[in-house]
């Protein structure tokens, strides 16, 4: 069975909107079924740009929340083949990382989007951390430590995946081959891939126009209360050239019936493109239809969450049996390394377990 890793930052007030349960969430569902799939909250990567004990805090803990609701909102509380963990509950990533750190090319680093992007803002090299700066190691590190076949990505973060593969090369390289080669005979890092489903690589807001994000008002949200959902379904894009209800409508680009694509009953949603082209139906209809799709859809997801929510206790042990996990792993790994570069020798003691 292939493996897979990725994360979720809590950069944001780390609630989830449909455009992350699309590009994400679902994904990892998906993938679940015929693959080992590590899922973590990347809390460490946070703390590139939150400084704040209370705003970090209150993020991871949204987040943790969201993202355990729709999965066992989808596959229970047994979570089949998905070991779902926050990243600071297994320190081995920053051990991995600075590890990492001593094979990574600095112009490699320096190419990476999120370095260039500050400076093409003017940002003060003063003003950029070297959590940032290092930020693509640390997810190398991430990757590489649970010998990751595939990590699903959206196009931005395609870069990342590719610096990671490159890092792997290089350590295999250096410390694969001859006198040098890992203890099982073998080249210590997978090389991963990325994944990227075309389908939903770029979801865009319910503006349009600019992928779906929260600091942009034009997201849909999942557990809020029915009347702010409703509110958001009401202001999607539709049809601009559309003046009466009994005009002929456009579907394409149409962000109500890009939405109902993947939450609307197929059947039902085909009759209304229909009727929508022939100027049958209008505007407020099928927003209507979309809205009550949604709440279909995430029905046992919301209840989920006030579960959840109620019980903390519950989703401490959840982490913690992931935790456990991931760092199993983690330490096999980390083990082999250690082994590779020459950091255990016949005076070494050190054990992970």
């Amino acid at each position: 069975m292939k493996r897979f890793l990725s994360g979720i930052t809590p950069s944001g007030d780390g609630t989830l909107h449909i455009g992350n349960y699309l590009g994400a969430v679902k994904q990892f569902i998906k993938l679940s079924v015929n693959h080992d799939c590590y899922l973590m909250v990347a809390d460490l990567h946070a703390l590139t740009t939150i400084q704040n004990k209370e705003q970090l805090q209150k993020n991871t803990e949204t987040l943790i929340l969201n993202e355990l609701t729709l999965l066992v909102g989808e596959l229970g509380l047994s979570l089949p083949n998905i070991t779902f963990f926050r990243q600071s509950d297994v320190p081995l990533h920053a051990e991995l990382q600075t590890i990492l750190n001593n094979v990574t090319p600095l112009g490699l680093i320096k190419r990476a989007h999120a370095y260039k992007d500050k400076l093409a803002k003017e940002t003060a090299l003063d003003d950029i951390n070297m959590g940032l700066f290092n930020y693509p190691v640390l997810m190398a590190a991430d990757i590489l430590i649970y010998k990751s076949d595939l990590v699903p990505v959206g196009r931005d973060q395609k870069q990342h995946i590719e610096i990671a593969r490159d890092i792997a090369e290089r350590f295999n390289k250096i410390y694969g081959s001859g006198k040098r080669k890992a203890a099982s005979g073998k080249t210590v890092f997978t090389l991963p891939e990325p994944y990227i489903p075309e389908d939903v690589a770029v979801v865009l807001g319910t503006d349009g126009k600019r992928k779906m994000s929260k600091s942009l008002g034009n997201i849909i949200s999942i557990f809020e209360d029915e009347e702010i959902i409703k509110k958001q379904v009401m202001g999607t894009f539709t049809d601009p050239t559309r003046i009466h209800a009994d005009d002929p409508g456009h579907i394409e680009g149409n962000m109500v019936f890009t939405y109902l694509d993947f939450f609307g009953v197929k059947g039902k949603v085909e009759e209304l493109k229909g009727f929508y082209r022939r100027g049958q139906v209008s505007d407020m209809e099928v927003k209507n239809y979309l809205f009550e799709s949604l709440l279909k859809y995430f029905t046992k997801a919301r209840e989920s969450y006030k579960e959840l929510n109620s019980n903390p206790a519950l989703v401490q042990k959840i982490l913690q049996e992931g935790a456990e996990k991931a760092r199993s792993f983690a330490e096999k790994t980390l083990t082999e390394v250690r082994e590779a570069i020459g950091l255990t020798n016949k005076y070494s003691f050190f054990s992970y377990n």
